[in-house]
């Protein structure tokens, strides 16, 4: 078994544990991350995201950058170097920032790959945690057939399903079954013919008819469509029920079939399309969420809270995915923001475990805003940060 130490270990690396390791390096720790697939990303590229959310106020969109500066704003810079013209786009009430997988990986390569102090472990599973005395010792991993004890000074869940939480035994809520909401499900389309302005509105009607007809299971009317990078490509989001069968992803591969099908069937556009990708994973709208020293609320969100130890600025919209009536959305005041406080980033239960992204202490309903990726990149930064601060080395 390979023995490792380092002052603070990042468990996943998606754009929060990215950020949460950057950070960390930065400010002096050594850092070990450890994620699971071979590239940064996450559920941003497992999933096929397109659009960075939750970075701006909402209303017109502030020149001077993000709601949070720091990370979000490099990230944003460094997709804008790669894809020159690259710009903030509205839907509906909100701004969202564009990118390609492809960049999102060199981006978050770039970042991370030549700081000083980061030690990046791909291909890498957290398999066991041992706790003693109210403290983190070991994280146990395995990596290529081969095992790794790790001895970090503090760990940071950064994993989106809480793997750090879990297996550490750190006090978690969980939505009860009956109340998770729906999850993504993205699939690439190629070969559209004559892609217009109408075509993202006449897909979920088309689908929607197709439901109502009983073709399709009800929850497939709830899909949304995106042009794509060319003229002859689009991406298909649908929703599939929550679960936890290993299963479900041929189910939703199953789903997408269906759906394109509806499409080729209903749409000239699509006639002789085809699906050229589907994504590697689901994406989860509930987990598990820690429980930290205060659990943002949805009274918090839509008042535009600001707490004495507020880190991190949000104006997304408290967004849930109901299995019956779909996606609802209850925003802010235009131009309103509020503050996620550090106390939701840290355990109650295990003094040096902290966690960023879509596990930090908040009910289900804030969940629904703070979990979108331009919140979890800051507050990945801002959970590097105290972890730092709490090893005395600033």
């Amino acid at each position: 078994m390979m023995h490792l130490s380092c002052d603070v270990l990042i468990a996943g690396g998606g754009v929060a544990g990215i950020a949460a390791a950057v950070r960390a390096a930065r400010d002096g720790a050594h850092t070990i991350l450890a994620e699971i697939n071979g590239f940064p990303g996450g559920t941003a590229v497992n999933c096929m995201h397109r659009y960075i959310c939750g970075l701006y106020p909402s209303g017109p969109v502030h020149a001077g950058g993000t709601l949070n500066g720091g990370i979000a704003d490099r990230i944003c810079a460094e997709l804008e170097n790669l894809a020159p013209g690259t710009k903030p786009v509205k839907m509906g009430k909100v701004s969202l920032f564009p990118f390609t997988t492809g960049n999102l990986i060199k981006t978050l390569r770039l970042l991370s790959e030549k700081q000083a102090g980061l030690d990046l472990l791909y291909e890498t599973e957290i398999v066991a945690v041992k706790v003693q005395n109210g403290r983190i010792r070991n994280i146990f991993a395995r990596k290529n057939n081969g095992e790794i004890q790790i001895s970090p000074q503090a760990v940071i869940d950064c994993s989106g399903d809480g793997t750090v939480i879990r297996l550490s035994g750190a006090a978690y809520d969980i939505s009860s079954p009956d109340e998770r909401q729906l999850a993504g499900f993205c699939f690439k389309i190629k070969g559209i013919e004559d892609l217009n302005d109408m075509t993202p509105v006449s897909v979920p009607y088309y689908i929607s008819q197709a439901a109502a007809e009983k073709k399709i299971p009800f929850y497939l009317k709830y899909a949304r469509f995106y042009q794509g990078d060319v003229a002859d490509e689009g991406y298909c989001l649908i929703s599939i029920p929550p679960g936890d069968s290993p299963e479900r992803i041929n189910e939703a591969k199953k789903y997408a079939a269906a759906v394109h099908g509806i499409l080729a069937d209903s749409i000239d556009s699509f006639r002789n399309s085809h699906i050229m990708e589907m994504s590697s994973r689901i994406a989860e709208r509930d987990g598990i969420r820690i429980t930290g020293e205060y659990t943002l609320t949805e009274e918090d969100v839509l008042s535009a809270r600001k707490f004495h130890d507020g880190v991190v600025k949000s104006a997304w919209p408290v967004e849930l995915w109901d299995r019956e009536k779909g996606p609802t959305y209850r925003y802010l005041e235009p131009g309103a923001w509020y503050e996620i406080p550090l106390r939701c980033l840290k355990s109650r239960d295990i003094k040096n475990l902290y966690c960023a992204g879509r596990c930090i202490s908040a009910s289900r309903e804030a969940l629904g805003s703070t979990r979108v990726m331009g919140t979890c990149i800051s507050l990945g930064e801002q959970a590097g940060l105290v972890a730092v601060k709490n090893l005395n080395l600033l």
